[in-house]
């Protein structure tokens, strides 16, 4: 039988398991000599799996201090581009790493958005989109819903991840993963874990900033637009709600004033706000981090809703100050 390791030699649980466990079966018939030789050893073995465990003990005692900090920071974000950045921050803080980049989800595209670099000589712009590859570490962290090591950093990263190996993990908002968050360092099962816990604390936070923004947005559209109305109209010179036929222009104001309060849901809310900026549906996307393809389904409800054919007349009837 080989010999158990000696203490201080680097071995996994098992390993040293199974060495407790071979030296008590082997005392039972030892010598008097090889049993005061073995009991050694095996007081050795011991002393090293209490300091290993008190070791471990004090590591996860850190982990969760800086998950701990790393909710609180996210959680007094005011907007999603800073609850971005600190996510970047923080998973940079937790994981010791040098770089992480936080990209949303266009399809099967990667299109990074935020990123934070400690080192020097960093980028002074995000890192180019690239594919989302079936096989890939970022397709089994998407299938899986959880953290994944990979070996080979996706080129577009790689100036700023560097070669040695990453870790990337999914972002979920409202059940549905809108962004991947990528980091230069590969983690062990103890941080494995911890991102685990703070992307469902990330994804909370994306799904509170966004609810508060779109509610504001929401709220102070129909007020600008019940504004205009009133603006526009002489509502004294309007026949009562209760005469038998309604003059043509309260017929057209109560039409089109229902349509905008036809019910808009908080997502198609936060869309309009950015529809009446003019902005793009790539960057309304880019806003909200979510798909084109999402947002363009979002613009035909809204069309719908206020009665638009299209955006420009959208934008005409309920931004512009005349009609």
């Amino acid at each position: 039988m080989a010999d158990a390791p000696h203490p201080g030699e680097n071995t996994t649980d098992t390993e040293h398991d199974r060495a407790v466990a071979d030296i008590l079966t082997e005392m039972r018939t030892a010598d008097p000599a090889r049993a005061t030789e073995l009991g050694r050893r095996l007081v050795g073995l011991l002393d090293s799996r209490n300091a290993v465990d008190a070791t471990r003990t004090a590591e996860i005692g850190a982990v969760a201090k800086g998950i701990d900090r790393a909710v609180r920071a996210l959680d007094d974000a005011a907007s999603g581009a800073e609850l971005m950045q600190r996510a970047c921050e923080r998973v940079a803080e937790l994981c010791s790493a040098r770089a992480v980049v936080l990209s949303r989800l266009d399809g099967d595209r990667i299109v990074p958005a935020t990123w934070f670099g400690a080192g020097p000589g960093m980028m002074a712009s995000p890192p180019s989109a690239f594919d989302l590859v079936d096989g890939s570490p970022e397709a089994q962290a998407l299938a899986t819903n959880t953290v994944a090591i990979g070996a080979d950093t996706p080129t577009a990263l790689r100036e700023l991840l560097g070669t040695k190996g990453f870790t990337v993990f999914p972002i979920v908002v409202g059940g549905t993963a809108a962004a991947l968050m990528h980091l230069d360092t590969r983690v062990d099962d103890t941080l494995r874990r911890a991102l685990g816990v703070l992307a469902e604390v990330l994804g909370g936070c994306f799904e509170r900033v966004g609810l508060e923004s779109r509610r504001e947005r929401q709220s102070a559209l129909l007020q600008e637009s019940a504004r205009r109305w009133t603006d526009d109209t002489d509502l004294d010179a309007l026949p009562p709600r209760g005469a038998s036929e309604l003059a043509p222009a309260q017929v057209d104001r109560d039409s089109a004033g229902q349509r905008l309060l036809d019910p808009l849901t908080d997502r198609e809310a936060d869309v309009v706000r950015l529809l009446l900026t003019g902005a793009s549906n790539s960057t309304i996307a880019a806003e909200l981090v979510i798909t084109v393809d999402t947002v363009k389904s979002h613009v035909k409800r809204i069309l719908r809703k206020l009665g638009a054919t299209n955006r420009a007349e959208l934008i005409a009837k309920y931004q512009s100050p005349t009609r």
